[in-house]
């Protein structure tokens, strides 16, 4: 009986070592792992965002050249100008562009624009929070101790 019992148990754990490995041991599919082409208006987006970046990281560089001394305030001020303006001209048409993964239209957001949107003030706490708990009062013990008496030392 034991030597069945032996037997059936070593065929279950085999049963059950072979089922778990069994997605290993497949051979795996070949799945296609190509990226799909970006449309006429990503590629725009992108071409829009990368102009801005580096518009962006042109504005920091000078500020921060300037702020080390390495350019002169004259040579700070000719070149901000331009910068700024072309880091606004590519903000500017990147807000133009349409947006290509939109937000889904719920009751809250149909027909608003957002100049029309209200911002939502934030809560104001209850008149009692936010203020500490004043502790009572240490009561001086009476009579006060004089403190012109000063401990006398015993003599040896």
């Amino acid at each position: 009986m034991s030597l069945v019992a032996l037997v059936l148990g070593v065929a279950l754990a085999a049963g059950a070592v072979l089922l778990v490995a069994l997605p290993f041991l497949r051979e795996p599919e070949v799945a296609d792992d190509r990226l799909d082409a970006p449309t006429a208006a990503e590629e725009e987006r992108l071409g829009l965002i990368e102009e801005r970046d580096r518009a962006l990281g042109a504005l920091k560089e000078l500020e921060f050249d300037h702020r080390a001394g390495k350019i002169t305030d004259d040579d700070y001020r000719r070149d901000i100008g331009p910068l700024r303006r072309a880091a606004a001209g590519a903000l500017r048409r990147l807000d133009d562009t349409p947006d290509l993964h939109p937000q889904p239209v719920t009751e809250t957001n149909r027909g608003e624009t957002m100049s029309e949107i209200q911002p939502v003030p934030e809560p104001t706490p209850p008149p009692d929070e936010g203020t500490l708990p004043i502790p009572d009062p240490v009561t001086e013990p009476y009579p006060p101790p004089d403190e012109a008496d000063l401990p006398t030392i015993p003599q040896e």
